[in-house]
Parts: C-alpha cells; sequence; structure tokens
C-alpha cells in the first residue's frame, strides 16, 4: 500500500543510463538518474522498468526491474466459535478474501484441517472434552498479514443426574440435597414444585430451607455441559406435621 519506490540500478562508469517504462504505469522523477524515485504505482498493480546503458555507436545494455504495489489483505474473519457434543468434526466458516489468499493453522490443542487454503474447510480429529483454536491468515505479498482465530470445542455429554433419595422431616422445613457432584459437566438446583429456598443452586450438597409444614417440595438436579443434552434427576422433600395427639 506505498505508491513510492527507489531504484537501484548500477551506476555506470561507461556510458549513461536511461529509466523506461515497459509495462504498467508510474512516473518516473529522473529518469537518467540510476536510483531515482518512481511514483504513482496504484495498489494493487505492478510495473516493469527498463535500465538502459548507453555508449555512442555499441550496443546498448539493459536490465528489467518488476516493482509492486501489493494491497492490503482483506481482513481476516474466521466465523464464531463452534461447539459439538461428542463430535470431533467440523466445519469452518472463515470470510474468502477479495485480496489476498488465506490459509488455517491450528495455534493450539489437537485438529487436522481438510484444506487449509478452504476458508469452509471441514476439521476432524478434535479429541473429546478438548477445544482446539485455529487462526485463519489472510496475507498478500509483503502486507502484514490479517489473522482471526475461532475455537472449536468437543464437549463430554454431561454426567447421568442423580438428585438422590426422597426426603422426609417431621416439623423441619431443613433439608440437606444429595445429589451427584459432576465431573463432566456443571449442576444446578430448580424449585420445580411447592416452596423451598436453596442456599447454594449450583452446590450439589446445598442446604435447603423454608419448606413449610405440612407440604412437600420438588427440586431438579440438572447437569449441563456446553450444547449437550443436559441431563435431570428430581428429589421430594417432605414436612411433615406431627400427628394429633392420640
Amino acid at each position: 500500500n506505498t505508491s513510492t519506490f527507489t531504484m537501484a540500478g548500477n551506476n555506470p562508469t561507461s556510458g549513461t543510463g536511461l529509466w523506461s517504462i515497459i509495462s504498467g504505469s508510474a512516473t518516473i522523477t529522473n529518469a537518467s538518474l540510476y536510483n531515482t524515485t518512481v511514483t504513482g504505482v496504484a495498489a494493487g498493480a505492478s510495473v516493469t522498468l527498463r535500465w538502459t546503458i548507453s555508449n555512442g555507436v555499441c550496443s546498448n545494455s539493459t536490465d528489467d526491474v518488476v516493482i509492486s504495489n501489493n494491497a492490503l489483505p482483506t481482513t481476516a474473519a474466521a466465523g464464531a466459535d463452534q461447539e459439538q457434543c461428542n463430535n470431533g468434526s467440523f466445519t469452518l466458516a472463515g470470510n474468502t478474501p477479495t485480496t489476498g489468499t488465506g490459509a488455517w493453522t491450528v495455534v493450539s490443542g489437537t485438529a487436522t484441517i481438510t484444506s487449509a487454503s478452504s476458508p469452509t474447510s471441514s476439521v476432524t480429529g478434535v479429541p473429546l472434552g478438548t477445544s482446539a483454536t485455529l487462526r485463519w491468515t489472510i496475507s498478500n505479498g509483503v502486507c502484514t498479514p490479517s489473522t482471526d482465530d475461532v475455537v472449536l470445542t468437543n464437549s463430554y455429554p454431561p454426567d447421568v443426574a442423580n438428585a438422590g433419595t426422597d426426603q422426609a422431616n417431621c416439623q423441619s422445613g431443613n433439608f440437606t440435597l444429595a445429589g451427584n457432584n459432576p465431573a463432566n459437566g456443571t449442576g444446578a438446583w430448580t424449585v420445580i414444585s411447592g416452596t423451598a429456598t436453596i442456599t447454594t443452586p449450583s452446590a450439589y450438597n446445598s442446604t435447603v430451607t423454608g419448606v413449610p409444614a405440612g407440604t412437600s417440595a420438588t427440586l431438579r438436579w440438572t447437569i449441563t455441559n456446553g450444547t449437550c443434552t443436559p441431563t435431570t434427576d428430581d428429589v421430594v422433600l417432605t414436612n411433615s406435621n406431627p400427628p394429633t395427639t392420640a
């Protein structure tokens, strides 16, 4: 993206030199100067110049040089991060460059890129439970490349939820839950029916208060992991009234 160049022809010891344009469009500042500047080379264009040294009736000596003004590459866009459940295959969604050429590389993690030069290449081999970061780089000549990253995640299915056995108290609305602690995924308690206050909804063994006497509350333990289908299980907490005195 720079239209000005400084030539580097040899300074003749015998004869005189002259620059001329063979192809393309440019302006030579001083055609007889071996190290003249040249301006006006359009972005994305190349110009061929000829340096001719002549001396009397002797045959001329010539040599050509190509100067190229590369256009800035298209700004890279690797697409939105992607997440799959128990599936290590993905389809990339990079942008197609109008200027320059693109190439995918693996920055971190494990993945196999089917066609590194295709913006919509398929990717395989992302191991279960891991993420891979891929970089889409668009380059054009000597210009600074443009890059953008995308993260591909292959999530484990969440553990099967187990909310524990139903619990019953007598005239006490306080309970301690006994859900399973997930190794894969994160859990959350919710009240499905009845009245109850969950102290720490994300804790598998949270305390619960405020179940009114003579009522039951149904709580659900949900384990989620990424885009995988959540697993759920319910538990019933009952706060019984004392029986009538016989």
